[in-house]
């Protein structure tokens, strides 16, 4: 092999080892922001008003339903 073949594939190597990497971190991202999507008590703490003005509906409809 020549010397331009091997460098061009340790570049290419390196290349590769920085796109995992990006890789990595785009992953763990994307399964944070999954975590978050499902987490009520995240979403409760953003928007605290929003689910007690909910809970009060629903128990005041739950409430109603009896007569």
């Amino acid at each position: 092999m020549s010397v331009a073949v091997e460098g061009r594939i340790v570049r290419l190597r390196g290349r590769v080892s920085e796109q995992e990497a990006e890789l990595r971190v785009a992953v763990q991202e994307l399964e944070e922001a999954a975590r978050r999507a499902f987490d009520l008590r995240h979403h409760f703490a953003s928007h605290p008003l929003l689910f007690t003005t909910g809970a009060f509906l629903v128990g005041v409809w739950l409430g109603g339903r009896g007569r």
